[in-house]
């Protein structure tokens, strides 16, 4: 009997053991399975959609998110626009070759912004600006002026920021500013941007030279410096400070952050830095076909840290993840040429969804639209 209640005891003891050995292992592997699912996703890029091509798109240059992650493509070749929803399926279109409102002759970029929304549309061949409602209505035009110094000439893109739009006007390389109701503001030109104290810095990184820019200064007065780095890079950088000397050549795009303006300059492949005075910071980026070298960049845009930059003359899509607004601390590279399903053959201009989850990209010389679902920003 004695010997019985000694087993019993030592079967619940070993039971009891078993129970806590059994909660212990459930705790530690719930823990690892929530520490997956909260752990922040690495950055990258999915392809989701292919939008347009049963519908004989030419050389599309533009491409826009709307209200309800619809899409807006700028059919340049066609002289129109076309609507389409993120699933891709045909809205709407409008638009034909022409001089008169609603007609355009090179369309090459359009916005969706306001509210009520209205679709900015560039048309570059008409040098103008014309704004019209989702539904194809045409609204108004701007930027046609008989004073030379206020009109547009073969503008690339219009951006919005505090209140005012801003044109880049490439045909002029300057940067024209209006009222919201698209009345002439200011025209920045090379004269009016100052240089603030040269503050960019070159180094190199696994032997390819990087752009990156000086940070704030501390409170002891001291600069501190943030070097660029690769995903992969190693070894020791080189930094050597740089003579500039500043003068747009032919700014294409403009994108915004709370504190800073970029602008993507296609003649000399970089993308500049300007604080909201529009003083001359330094630059993203160099020119050159390796790596993460800029070649002729077209359409940027400012999202959640990260600058996306369509490097039109290498036909893929460089990232760069920034840190205070303009330290590159990590560089991206995503798609190669080509024709296939992840290639790109010229992309001109891109677009980021109001929630940050979707880009668009306009694959020009492909002749489509492609969506990718953004992870990790």
């Amino acid at each position: 009997m004695t010997m019985q209640i000694k087993k019993d005891k030592l079967n619940k003891a070993f039971f009891l053991l078993s129970i806590i050995i059994i909660v212990i292992l459930a705790f530690l592997l719930l823990q690892k399975r929530f520490g997956l699912y909260f752990k922040k996703a690495p950055f990258s890029l999915k392809l989701v959609r292919v939008i347009g091509t049963g519908y004989r798109l030419k050389g599309p240059a533009g491409v826009a998110f709307g209200r309800r992650n619809n899409i807006y493509v700028v059919d340049s070749g066609n002289s129109r626009i076309m609507k389409f929803s993120i699933s891709g399926r045909y809205i709407r279109q409008w638009g034909i070759e022409g001089k008169t409102t609603g007609e355009f002759m090179v369309p090459l970029f359009a916005a969706a912004h306001g509210n009520p929304e209205r679709i900015y549309v560039v048309d570059s061949g008409n040098s103008r600006i014309q704004v019209f409602k989702p539904n194809g209505d045409f609204v108004s035009e701007f930027g046609i002026s008989k004073n030379q110094k206020r009109m547009l000439m073969q503008p690339t893109c219009v951006a919005f920021s505090a209140g005012k739009i801003y044109v880049a006007n490439s045909g002029a390389d300057d940067i024209m500013v209006y009222s919201k109701n698209g009345n002439f503001y200011e025209s920045i030109g090379n004269s009016l941007i100052k240089s603030n104290e040269g503050n960019a810095l070159s180094g190199k990184i696994n032997g390819s030279k990087k752009n990156v820019i000086v940070g704030k200064k501390n409170k002891k007065g001291k600069k501190n410096k943030k070097n660029s780095n690769s995903s992969n890079s190693s070894g020791k950088s080189g930094i050597k400070n740089l003579t500039i000397a500043f003068k747009l050549k032919k700014p294409v795009s403009i994108t915004f952050s709370k504190k800073y303006i970029y602008v993507s300059d296609y003649a000399l492949s970089k993308i500049l830095v300007f604080n909201r005075q529009f003083d001359y910071i330094g630059a993203i980026g160099i020119k050159g076909q390796s790596g993460h070298m800029l070649y002729h960049p077209v359409g940027i845009v400012y999202k959640n840290g990260y600058l996306y930059v369509a490097n039109y003359g290498r036909s893929i899509l460089t990232v760069f993840k920034l840190a205070g607004g303009y330290n590159v601390v990590k560089a991206y590279n995503f798609g190669i040429p080509g024709a296939g399903k992840n290639n790109f053959n010229h992309e001109s201009n891109i677009s980021i969804s109001l929630n940050g989850k979707y880009i668009a990209i306009a694959d020009t010389n492909n002749n489509r639209v492609l969506i990718y679902r953004i992870f990790g920003s």
